[in-house]
């Protein structure tokens, strides 16, 4: 089965979705039949990121194809530079709300949320996804996984959050995630984007006092202005990923001059 999912990574992909699902849910079922009173995504949120994640991260690691998969380092210690310009999201969103997390064992599961989200979705997406897609061309490798991306993100407003935050949250994760894949592309390495999208949620999830499925309702201008800073990110690393001498070799996940 290994080879199998080797050979075929957008099928690999499916199933570590779909594994890490029924792993997560099922442990947050079976806990809710001895403890009913606790709400199985604000009180026990963050432990259903941490099975996500650690089931994807296992899997890839069972497949034998991690390094492949971008669990290695980027080209240069220099590529870390090139996310600079991009802080400037996290920044805003600071800059907008402040920190309100409430205290610190809050802010303890928000961390650790915020870090298995980063993990679990990059992995996913970012790594096996785009190892899939290579073979169909950079313009589809940039394209698809991002939208299948974005499209995810409609499940936080199934579970519960606020309708216009989850619609921009969609298009946010669209163009977010052209941009982490241009960078992915560019420097060979999936831990680049998993720390530069676990500041962007832990900010998110301080600023909120919340996971990812928000309640709250945010004004009209300020998720415009997000969603701008999103292309903003998307065209800065497309015109990175342009200029660059490293590119991605489809089978072997190498790199060439």
């Amino acid at each position: 089965m290994r080879k199998f999912f080797r050979a075929h990574p957008i099928l690999f992909a499916v199933f570590i979705l779909v594994a890490s699902r029924i792993v997560g849910i099922g442990a947050i079922y079976i806990l809710n039949i001895f403890f009913p009173e606790l709400h199985p995504i604000k009180d026990l949120g963050w432990l259903l990121q941490l099975l996500f994640a650690t089931t994807s991260v296992a899997l890839v690691y069972w497949s034998g194809e991690a390094k492949g998969f971008g669990f290695t380092k980027p080209v240069s210690t220099k590529e870390w530079l090139l996310w600079l310009p991009p802080l400037l999201i996290p920044l805003f969103i600071v800059l907008s709300f402040g920190f309100n997390v409430s205290d610190v064992s809050k802010a303890i599961v928000l961390t650790i949320a915020a870090l298995c989200v980063a993990i679990n979705e990059e992995t996913i997406f970012r790594g096996v996804l785009v190892k899939g897609f290579l073979r169909f061309g950079t313009l589809a490798t940039l394209v698809v996984p991002s939208v299948l991306f974005g499209l995810i993100h409609i499940g936080n407003i199934l579970g519960g959050g606020d309708m216009l935050f989850g619609l921009f949250q969609v298009l946010w994760a669209i163009a977010g995630g052209i941009a982490l894949t241009a960078m992915r592309l560019r420097n060979g390495s999936i831990y680049p984007v998993i720390i530069f999208h676990f500041i962007v949620d832990l900010s998110e999830y301080f600023a909120t006092n919340e996971y990812g499925v928000h309640d709250l309702s945010f004004s009209p201008f300020t998720l415009v202005v997000f969603g701008v800073l999103c292309i903003l990110f998307a065209v800065y690393a497309l015109v990175v990923l342009k200029k660059s001498n490293h590119i991605m070799v489809d089978s072997e996940m190498n790199l060439k001059s």
